[in-house]
């Protein structure tokens, strides 16, 4: 027993020491230029990839009561985790394919003593707000992805300069984004959009290597259950510029915000070890800056399948 319990505090030690480093989940971007959206060109960091044909499970996703089944489009990024001040870039080598759907609408007019249809000819500003609800979808890339999967994604980094650490992420979401997008319109010119999403997400990891060395920590390695949203986004667009500029569901574009990153959980060592603290202490904590990139929207049940194949974007930071 005492031999076992030095050679597990001596594994402990070294894990601990490397997560706390650099941790697993960091990008393979130089180190000078891992903040997701801090210190980092704006622009895109690579060419967009060409895309393939409009995915089967595009239209997949049903809401009871829906107003609109609007279709698919790809989603890419990064998600800081502060702890590390690293990123984890997601939708690599796979994009993710999230689905959307509109379950409500409604207009009003500010001051509400102007008609809804005559609001902005009398200079009032007309508010429409939609609800949506997305869900991830099969990507027709990744076999085996399953509804509410974002595709694996692997990133390793080099601790020390020369200790390379890796795993595979996959994170899951436990229950359809959702959100609201409010526009508002004044003097038939000026067209803000205005978009907030927000959902629950668990995170698995698999394939933990520590120098090319296989760490076991389980099969069933995992965040715990959220009890309320753990992360939100929030995306603008101006529809009053040439080309329109920011974010909207059907143009896609940056979503930025911050993710909590829970304590793991069935994380066990290859002698049943209590891996757990390993990972939540470097991994585990609150405003995880995320920066994700929506492409267009395709919508294969509108005439003309508009804006189809989707388009898969580039990550930005």
């Amino acid at each position: 027993m005492p031999g076992k319990r030095i050679r597990w505090l001596t594994r402990a030690a070294i894990v601990a020491v490397l997560l706390a480093a650099a941790g697993t989940l960091t990008s393979a971007a130089p180190a000078s230029n891992h903040r997701a959206g801090r210190a980092a060109p704006a622009g895109p960091l690579t060419a967009a990839r060409a895309a393939p044909p409009t995915p089967p499970a595009c239209s997949a996703f049903q809401v009871p009561g829906q107003i609109q089944q609007l279709g698919c489009a790809y989603v890419v990024g990064y998600s800081n985790v502060t702890k590390l001040d690293g990123a984890a870039l997601l939708g690599s080598p796979d994009p993710a394919l999230a689905s959307v759907v509109i379950t409500a609408n409604r207009s009003f007019c500010v001051p509400s003593t102007i008609p809804i249809g005559l609001c902005v000819i009398r200079g009032g500003v007309r508010h429409t707000v939609t609800d949506y609800q997305f869900m991830l979808e099969p990507n027709g890339i990744t076999p085996g992805l399953s509804e509410g999967e974002f595709p694996p994604a692997t990133a390793t980094f080099l601790t020390f300069g020369f200790v390379p650490v890796s795993a595979t992420m996959h994170l899951s979401l436990l229950a359809p984004i959702t959100g609201s997008a409010e526009t508002t319109q004044a003097n038939g010119q000026h067209t803000l959009v205005s978009t907030t999403l927000s959902g629950r997400i668990s995170i698995r990891l698999t394939d933990v290597k520590v120098n090319g060395v296989p760490l076991a920590a389980g099969a069933d390695c995992h965040t715990t259950e959220p009890e309320t949203d753990n992360f939100t986004l929030v995306g603008s667009g101006d529809n009053s510029t040439i080309p329109p500029t920011g974010y909207t569901v059907a143009r896609g574009g940056p979503l930025t915000g911050t993710t909590t990153i829970l304590a793991f959980t069935g994380c066990r060592g290859a002698d049943g070890e209590d891996l757990n603290p390993l990972f939540t202490a470097p991994l585990s904590g609150p405003n995880n800056y995320v920066k994700m990139i929506q492409g267009n929207l395709c919508s294969p049940e509108t005439a003309g399948a508009n804006g189809c194949p989707p388009e898969i974007p580039a990550p930005q930071r």
